[in-house]
């Protein structure tokens, strides 16, 4: 139950933050963003690992430097969800984006097949067949029927596909334990987006208003809640049902793209998050 809990509240956590990035986003840049975003949640990470450790609330593990190099190169991979989603960003709505991460769940149940020996029946393969579908839905039709392969579209695939690999967490974090795992985690995503931004031609640092710190602000304090409480859960759960769990997370992404955004969502959407829905209860509950 409890890890049914943290994978809800960790889901809601990133479907808010997923709706939230654009915005600052356009106003201080890509890699600028994460880099506070992640040098945040770092610290934070790594002062409570020490903290719980220092005063015995959490046991300290024992492992190997290969361990964390381990660890650090399953990371660095899974940072290109990051980049490439907040690329996506840039060429089209949020709304059209976040519907993408609907395949997370048709790769999380392939992981959870083949890499950790779950089984599906053939009903809920059917469900993952509709998922397929619901995802080819959500891009508004308009823009299918002019750019059928948009960079947007392109960048939304790449960031699922890098992002999924965060389903193959689980020995590592159990090896090194949940807080120093979050802390490398962070740490790789500052690192790499550093490496990035001393590279890029334009190092400038656009000027940020109270709006845009307020919602990095929260940018950091619910990405340091949804990274810690799925990372947590993912150690506890069946793989396919983390993965089906995630479906929270889109659907918070389009409200917040509704309401803070102000985006518009035509028939067509409203239809692929139905079918998504309808796909998921069937996945979880049969």
């Amino acid at each position: 139950m409890l890890s049914l809990f943290l994978i809800i509240l960790g889901h809601m956590a990133y479907g808010v933050t997923n709706g939230l990035w654009k915005g600052p986003r356009d106003r201080v840049g890509t890699l600028p963003l994460i880099l506070m975003r992640s040098f945040g949640c770092c610290m934070i990470f790594f002062i409570s690992h020490l903290l719980f450790t220092y005063f015995q609330v959490l046991p300290a593990k024992e492992f190997s430097s290969q361990d964390i190099l381990y660890t650090i190169l399953i990371c660095m991979v899974n940072y290109f969800g990051l980049f490439f989603y907040l690329k996506s960003l840039k060429h089209t709505d949020v709304s059209n984006v976040i519907g993408f991460g609907k395949m997370g769940l048709i790769i999380g149940i392939l992981i959870g097949v083949f890499f950790y020996g779950e089984s599906i029946s053939m009903i809920k393969g059917v469900a993952c067949a509709a998922i397929l579908l619901a995802v080819t839905l959500i891009e508004k039709s308009i823009k299918i029927e002019k750019t059928p392969i948009s960079k947007g579209l392109v960048y939304s695939i790449l960031s699922r596909l890098f992002w999924s690999t965060g389903l193959l967490f689980v020995p590592f974090i159990e090896k090194i334990g949940i807080l120093l795992f979050c802390s490398i985690l962070e740490a790789v995503v500052f690192s790499m987006s550093l490496i990035l931004f001393l590279f890029q031609k334009d190092k400038s640092w656009k000027g940020m208003d109270t709006k845009t710190r307020n919602e990095i602000f929260f940018l950091i304090i619910l990405g340091t809640t949804g990274t810690f409480c799925l990372n947590f859960a993912i150690t506890k759960t069946s793989i396919i049902v983390f993965a089906f769990m995630g479906l929270i997370e889109p659907i918070i992404g389009i409200l917040v793209s509704i309401f803070y955004h102000k985006e518009k969502i035509n028939k067509l959407q409203f239809v692929g998050l139905a079918l998504g829905l309808v796909s998921s209860f069937v996945l979880s509950f049969l």
